[in-house]
């Protein structure tokens, strides 16, 4: 057993069994002081709000109107249990099509495994590869708070709440207008916009009540250029680190040495690439060195020269080289994001015991994403006869052969790489909720059907269309015009066959120098539509009651919530032909697929006493079950047990222990074949089959005979797909802790809890040569993965087939500290007469969460070897976080002045393998630890009063700092899905909000 979890359940026997839990943790800054019975997040049984079993953290609308023109995502990610792994930043930067969404990953175990909920509903998600609901497509504008709950919650709302959920409460019945403008920029760039407005009224005596909200956000681009320090950064061999290496230059081809207290690697400024410049290169295919340059006109010039390496391509280059590729000159940090939309909401009294709810909204986001520019490397060789080989070139060809200079270069007159991307989400939600008279009890209920669809078009811009582009370069001089022209289009021309696909208006192509003409570009390059379609059906009925009329325990009556759901979820994705066939150099298979559930639940909750005897004060238990049948993987369960032990009323023990689940998403069990190559190591042939203890006899069951010798010089053809046989992956969450709120300080609550959460049968795609090894490793031919590849009657392997598997476990544990405060400041000012005009309030909450243990194991079945995650930033080799992170916020209240202090803090992160079965790696660059880093952010808030006019009393003016003493971005963590803890620098926004 884990030592973890022993002391997990150490922990619970010292209280003889019992199940412990408290109050959340951030109720007060949610609800102030309300003590009406409510639905927090985490339980369906209303109670008190200090009540409540689970731990749940808060982000307050202060909170959301201190931190400026910012997306919703950006907020809630500043909570130190939110991982930053999928925000616009992370999802920048690349060609999946998820530019521009803001997803919200708790404890780092990945978006899929945070349910996202509206007011308690489900949400469809944003994209059809990516199982998560896109937090840009609700208005920061309408939500009043967001209640965060870590830990497994999916007997309470069903399958993705395995490391917890997210609930974003929006603001209900709305008398009056109120608009809101703000506008905020970093140091000159990254300037982002918003405006918004809600309006409402009531209608028959207040019981029929209309609001209709309209939002607009827009996000400049922020290119990775843009931020300090980021420029052309890159990470080279030490050139003082040399002695003894096989290969001195390259990062990937030579053994470090360790222990020589030298860095192995530096940072240095203006790393990029000589061979892949935009005015085209030679290379020589014997050397693999750049053996002829050209500048824009054409004209042949010295090659650049690196004075460092960090590959055969990349290094470091002179200052002043305009004609080499750098790829940070071309990579977002942010992708540009518009959004805009509008929300109908309608709440309508029926009668006393019967009200119907109506939420309709709209949303569209145009993204526009770049990534580096197309390239070809070596694909293509040069005939001798090629029309725009100048005489001093062909000179120097003269008796070679054409494949000793393959042609490289970087596409960049298209512009590089680009999608347009349209994404627009629809939503309806209606509901009827009452109450009745059931004899035994008053029965509360409610029942919502919930439609949400996401329709996406995205737009792949200056793609290469390859055969197009073999016919083009391959040109020739027309005889008949005496003017370059394409081969395929010279019938005197030897005809060689390439472009023989192409299609026809062939325009020839100038490999050198930036000659080329928009016609040139548009027959070798084009533009090809994705468009996908995700919908979402929920139909629900929940209900809860009390047995307070035939039982109840000395703590009270005994509560009870039951439920029921049915949901179908539907995607499909429509591809250009193109993209389908091969014909670009980007590969995409349509695909549809879909399924459904259908779920049912029950929650008690038992006050065993209260206010019973000294050291007695308090007892609870919950629990909970939810059976689902899923049409993909059966029958499924999720359970919860949790409690309150409270042995004095100012202090309360709390803990939950739950088994939550995931079914596979529709991209990881229906995604379509897709082909591919892969390159792999057979570990039967001769020079591999010692490598393991299990391969000699695994290889020979399969009848592989003895001195068996591989062919694996080329790629092996192989293919991608989803996996309809995938299990649900299973979690076990344990958390514990003290509620203290100590009466000799009204206004203060403190808690602290441990966390652990354990993933098995974690869906993972696994990559081919991990597939073959896995085989052999086994004791007896593991058919999950010897399945999955083929040998031909030679004996080697001639197909893979990389699909998801229920391959993984994920262990992550940690503590969580929260202090809130809240009180007037009068009693202590008043004290003194230099503070006596001080009579204010004063709020502080504070957020520290400590993360012990964050493990990837990614084969559960070899314990032996595992990632560690914890302690390092997220681009570092793999996903992770510093150990450390922190959430401080104080405001001052008095008058129409509210004064708000923010404090957050990143701890430190290295930046090398943690892993303790890994060689040590602190040697490995000169800059091995990211340091600590505190960002304060500050705003000032000014309520108008009458004496400004009556139309402007009760609006607001405000104004901030967000990184307040402008603590710039590690530069290592620029440009690569990098964590969003770290700033790109001082950020200063204003606004304006007109209320009447």
């Amino acid at each position: 057993m884990n030592i973890a979890w022993k002391s997990a359940l150490l922990g619970t026997t010292l209280f003889a069994g019992m199940t412990l839990a408290g109050v959340a943790s951030a109720q007060t800054a949610a609800s102030d002081n309300s003590v009406g019975e409510v639905i927090v997040t985490g339980s369906r049984i209303p109670r008190p709000n200090l009540e409540q079993p689970t731990p749940v953290s808060v982000v307050s609308s202060n909170m959301i109107q201190q931190a400026g023109p910012q997306n919703l995502g950006d907020i809630i990610v500043q909570l130190p249990a939110v991982g930053a792994n999928s925000t616009v930043r992370a999802n920048s930067n690349n060609f999946s099509n998820t530019a521009g969404i803001s997803a919200l990953d708790l404890r780092n175990l990945g978006p899929s495994r945070t349910l996202v909920l509206v007011d308690g509903q489900r949400h469809v998600n944003g994209d059809v590869s990516y199982n998560a609901v896109d937090i840009n497509s609700i208005p920061t504008a309408l939500v009043d708070h967001v209640e965060v709950v870590t830990g497994g919650a999916s007997a309470i709302y069903g399958s993705d709440a395995v490391s917890g959920v997210v609930n974003i409460i929006l603001k209900k019945r709305f008398d009056g207008f109120q608009a809101n403008a703000q506008i905020g920029s970093y140091d000159g760039f990254g300037t982002k916009y918003s405006g918004s407005f809600m309006a409402g009224h009531s209608y028959l005596d207040d019981r029929l009540n209309v609001n209709l909200t309209g939002f607009w956000q827009k996000e400049r681009t922020i290119w990775v250029r843009n931020v300090p320090g980021a420029n052309d950064w890159g990470r080279i061999t030490n050139p003082a680190d040399l002695t003894g290496r096989v290969d001195p230059t390259f990062l990937s081809s030579r053994p470090p040495i360790r222990n020589d207290h030298i860095p192995d690697t530096i940072y240095v400024p203006h790393v990029g690439s000589e061979y892949l410049g935009p005015n085209g290169t030679l290379l020589n295919a014997n050397t693999f060195a750049p053996q002829f340059a050209f500048d824009r006109q054409g004209n042949l010039i010295p090659v650049a020269k690196r004075t460092g390496y960090n590959s055969f391509a990349f290094g470091q280059l002179p200052a002043d080289c305009q004609d080499c590729y750098f790829e940070s000159d071309y990579n977002q940090e942010a992708s540009p994001v518009d959004t805009k939309g509008a929300d109908f909401r309608l709440a309508f009294d029926v009668t006393d015991h019967l009200h119907a709810t109506l939420d309709a909204k709209y949303v569209q986001a145009d993204v526009s994403n770049a990534v580096q520019p197309s390239y070809t490397f070596g694909d293509y060789q040069l005939a001798p006869d090629n029309a725009f080989i100048r005489p001093d070139l062909a000179a120097a060809l003269a008796g070679t052969d054409a494949a000793d200079y393959p042609f490289i270069s970087a596409f960049l007159q298209p512009g590089g790489r680009t999608q347009d991307i349209t994404r627009k989400t629809y939503r309806v939600v209606a509901g009827l909720n009452g109450d009745f008279d059931a004899g035994f009890s008053t029965v509360k209920w409610d029942a919502s059907l919930n439609y949400g669809k996401v329709k996406n078009h995205i737009t792949n811009n200056s793609l290469m269309i390859t055969e197009n582009f073999a016919a083009a370069l391959d040109s020739v001089i027309d005889p008949a015009t005496g003017k370059p022209a394409c081969r395929i289009n010279v019938a005197s021309a030897p005809q060689t066959g390439i472009g023989a696909g192409a299609a026809p208006g062939c325009v020839p192509y100038n490999p050198f120098g930036q000659q080329n003409n928009a016609a040139v570009f548009g027959y070798s390059f084009g533009s090809f539509a994705t468009r996908d379609t995700l919908s979402q059906e929920v139909a629900s009925l929940n209900a809860n009651f009390d047995t307070s009329r035939f039982f109840n325990l000395q703590g009270g009556p005994i509560g009870v919530a039951v439920g029921a759901e049915y949901r179908m979820e539907r995607t499909k994705d429509v591809n250009d032909p193109a993209l389908v066939n091969g014909s670009t150099e980007n590969l995409s298979s349509d695909s549809s697929g879909g399924y459904n559930v259908k779920e049912a639940y029950v929650e008690v909750n038992a006050p065993v006493f209260k206010g019973f005897a000294p050291l007695l004060d308090e007892l609870t238990f919950d629990a909970a079950y939810r059976g689902a049948d899923y049409s993909t993987v059966g029958n499924v369960g999720a359970y919860k047990f949790s409690g309150t032990y409270g042995p004095v009323s100012w202090l309360k023990l709390r803990s939950t222990y739950s088994r939550a689940i995931r079914a596979p998403n529709i991209s990881e069990a229906f995604q379509p074949p897709s082909p591919g190559y892969f390159n792999v190591t057979d570990p039967c042939s001769v020079e591999n089959i010692t490598g393991h203890a299990n391969y000699a006899a695994n290889c020979a069951k399969q009848g592989i005979p003895t001195g068996f010798v591989a062919n694996l010089n080329s790629s092996i053809v192989g293919q991608s797909s989803g996996n309809p046989n995938l299990d649900p992956e299973k979690s076990i969450s344990y958390t514990g802790g003290i509620v203290f709120q100590p009466p000799v300080v009204p206004g203060l609550a403190v808690t602290l809890d441990f966390y652990a959460i354990k993933i098995k049968d974690a869906i993972t795609q696994v990559a081919a040569q991990d597939i073959i090894n896995n085989c052999y490793d086994s004791a007896n031919l593991d058919p999950s993965y010897c399945s999955l590849f083929t040998r031909g009657a030679d004996g080697n392997i001639n197909f893979v087939k990389t699909t998801f598997v229920n391959a993984s476990k994920l262990y992550t544990q940690g503590y969580e500290l929260h202090v809130t405060y809240n009180h007037d400041v009068s009693p202590l000012t008043s004290r003194w007469r230099p503070t006596e005009w001080m009579t204010g309030a004063i709020g502080f909450d504070m957020t520290v969460d400590y993360i012990a243990r964050l493990r990837n194991f990614p084969f559960q079945g070899d314990p032996s070897n595992y990632q560690v995650l914890e302690g390092r930033p997220v681009n570092a080799s793999n996903e992770g976080t510093p150990r450390l992170r922190g959430l401080a916020a104080v405001n001052y209240k008095q008058g129409p002045w509210t004064v708000n202090w923010q404090t957050r803090y990143v701890g430190k992160a290295a930046l090398f393998n943690l892993d303790p079965v890994s060689v040590d790696r602190s040697e490995e660059r000169n800059v091995p630890f990211i340091s600590p880093t505190f960002y304060h952010d500050v705003s000032v808030h000014y309520r108008l009063d009458d004496r400004f006019g009556k139309p402007l009393e009760g609006s607001e003016v405000y104004a901030g700092v967000n990184n307040l003493f402008g603590e710039d971005p590690p530069f290592m963590t620029i440009g690569a899905g990098n964590d969003l803890a770290y700033d790109l620098g001082r950020f200063f926004f204003m606004g304006f909000t007109y209320r009447h």
